[in-house]
């Protein structure tokens, strides 16, 4: 891009869109350290200032992020998800050209509490499948999900390979379940130790916890599920 000293456009603006072509044509790479602002400064023979207006609209814009004590860095690309969406989350991350894996932390048949009951809408003390997965993207965690279903809709579940499979195509293959439609609510959490342990983050962090019901398209509770996104890497749209 060429800057012109003469436009009507801000200087620092100018700068900001040329080095956020810089950053979208990987001339620079995710994770990579960003030039310092006064080696930029020197480079094109303008203000420090300018540089650090144009750097801090691209903070702004999620496309770099400061790190104390390091320097500023290309940052991962959020993920957007929508909220009214009931797509698995393998098929979400596929569509928008992401690698999506899991790794099972657990699974296990438990009994239902006054809780699960209520969510799942079956007898107290009724077996249910509880399955803890790390989603990863691109190799890297994201996600730590916790998923509950009811082992008299879908018996043997727990004994299929969960590792790197979507669940609801599992659903949909072997019990003939699809989703139909979901209740969520999102709030905002922060990191225990396990959590950040699992999900390579701090103590404390910032995370989405959305609890969701999922309902077939018979309208029967087919899932309840709490989810804990990294705030740093997802964002939300309600439409």
């Amino acid at each position: 891009m060429e800057i012109n000293s003469n436009n009507n456009i801000p200087l620092y603006q100018q700068y900001a869109e040329k080095f956020r072509q810089m950053i979208l044509n990987k001339e620079i790479s995710v994770g990579e350290r960003f030039p310092a602002e006064i080696d930029l400064a020197e480079k094109y023979g303008v203000a420090r200032i300018t540089i650090r207006k144009a750097i801090n609209e691209l903070v702004q814009d999620d496309l770099l992020v400061r790190k104390r004590g390091k320097g500023t860095f290309v940052a991962e690309p959020k993920i957007e998800r929508k909220l009214v969406n009931v797509a698995s989350f393998t098929e979400r991350m596929q569509s928008r050209g992401i690698r999506a894996g899991a790794r099972c932390i657990d699974v296990k048949v438990i009994n239902a509490d006054d809780k699960l009951s209520k969510k799942l809408r079956i007898p107290k003390k009724s077996e249910v499948v509880e399955l803890v997965r790390l989603r990863l993207s691109n190799n890297v965690p994201v996600a730590l999900e916790r998923s509950y279903l009811p082992s008299e809709a879908y018996p043997g579940i727990e004994k299929e390979n969960l590792e790197d499979n979507s669940l609801y195509q599992i659903l949909e293959s072997k019990y003939q379940t699809r989703p139909g439609h979901s209740s969520k609510t999102l709030e905002l959490t922060r990191a225990t130790s396990l959590e950040a342990k699992l999900l390579k983050t701090s103590v404390g962090s910032p995370l989405f916890l959305m609890i969701s019901t999922v309902f077939t398209e018979e309208n029967q509770v087919m899932e309840y599920v709490e989810i804990l996104f990294l705030g740093d890497r997802f964002r939300f749209q309600v439409y």
